[in-house]
């Protein structure tokens, strides 16, 4: 059976209740309702966190992020800025269907 996804959603993005399809096939959290980060945390103390606990950080910062990506950790899921909330629920959705998160340790990898 192949593991399931698991996201760290960066303080741009709505609290995990809200992608419920998501919820369904990932396990999902967030840097400020579930882990109590500030909204000003920085890029690498979210990174830390994210593969201390083997999840992929979900951000619209892929510039920041990509430098932070380290080979045998959980990679970045960057997204654009302008999506809705549903947009996001299915454009995360689309993307892991199907997919080993193992093949994606080590990457920045921009869903559309």
């Amino acid at each position: 059976m192949t593991p399931k996804f698991r996201f760290l959603l960066d303080s741009a993005f709505a609290k995990p209740l809200i992608f419920a399809k998501l919820r369904k096939r990932a396990v999902v959290k967030h840097i400020r309702h579930d882990f109590n980060l500030s909204p000003q945390a920085e890029d690498e103390e979210i990174y830390s966190l994210a593969a201390k606990n083997k999840m992929f950080v979900v951000t619209i910062n892929y510039k920041h992020f990509k430098k932070l990506v380290r080979k045998n950790s959980p990679g970045v899921v960057v997204l654009d800025s302008g999506l809705s909330n549903e947009q996001i629920d299915i454009a995360i959705c689309n993307f892991i269907s199907g997919k080993n998160p193992l093949d994606y340790y080590g990457k920045a990898i921009k869903v559309k």
